[in-house]
């Protein structure tokens, strides 16, 4: 797996009072823009091609990152891609399949930072490989710590060896919290921004996009449903901590950690 894609098409609202006029994914942590952060981390994940997917109005990402392709801890190559509409991730995500000829494809999102021994996007890929299966970041979040943590869906499962994290049930996208719930638990296990799909992700998008009711949001929640109802989507249990830089205290807390 050498290609990746990073969507940048979003519109940042929960980051607007720190942003500003900026796009979300060029603010700094710890001197560099969050979506170098995430580009450098595809590159020492084994990244040697990267589809950067930009909203409209997001220049100035492309002029940040296109002089950086191929200089050291860089992906040789970097393309993009404009979104014109925010119709959602799995959206974005299929305009990543002419970059990869129909083949496999990682993604990483930028709204997530991981402080890791080994990069979390290479985990994921290191799962994928061990299972023959599309795979996703999954991450515990204790109570104490949900606060600093965007407001995802609950994975159920169980950890198995080598990192693997076997999903049981993906709940339906639902209306957006302030916060994670970890709905009164100690701990919760919930996806992240780090994915490995194998070549059966273009035709489930296809397959949740024809059933789409017109104008609804193609997002990935149904699509990693649909592959999972189909015995083709893992997680992979992350190990290292994972900073939520889409969410202001998370933004906060990435840049304390790694400065």
């Amino acid at each position: 797996m050498t290609h990746a894609l990073v969507p940048c098409g979003g519109r940042g609202t929960r980051m607007a009072s720190i942003a500003r006029d900026l796009p979300k994914e060029m603010l700094p942590v710890a001197g560099r823009p969050v979506v170098e952060h995430v580009a450098r981390e595809c590159a020492a994940s084994g990244i040697t091609d990267l589809l950067v997917v930009v909203a409209p109005g997001k220049e100035s990402i492309e002029a940040h990152l296109r002089p950086l392709a191929g200089t050291a801890g860089m992906p040789a190559h970097i393309e993009f891609a404009v979104q014109q509409e925010a119709r959602g991730l799995a959206d974005a995500i299929r305009l990543g399949r002419d970059f990869t000829a129909d083949g496999p494809i990682a993604v990483a999102l930028p709204d997530n930072l991981f402080v890791a021994d080994r990069p979390a996007l290479r985990q994921v890929i290191d799962v994928a490989y061990a299972t023959g299966k599309s795979t996703v970041a999954v991450v515990g979040i204790a109570a104490e710590e949900a606060s600093r943590r965007g407001a995802t869906a609950v994975y159920r499962g169980t950890v198995e060896p080598r990192g693997q994290f076997r999903i049981t049930h993906i709940p339906d996208k639902g209306a957006k919290s302030a916060s994670f719930d970890t709905g009164g638990a100690a701990m919760a296990y919930t996806g992240v921004g780090r994915y490995a799909f194998g070549v059966r992700l273009w035709q489930a998008i296809e397959e949740v996009d024809d059933a789409l009711p017109k104008d609804q949001e193609l997002d990935d929640i149904p699509v990693m449903q649909l592959l999972l109802h189909g015995g083709l989507l893992t997680g992979c249990l992350i190990r290292g901590d994972f900073l939520d830089v889409g969410v202001p205290a998370g933004y906060h807390e990435a840049n304390a950690r790694l400065a």
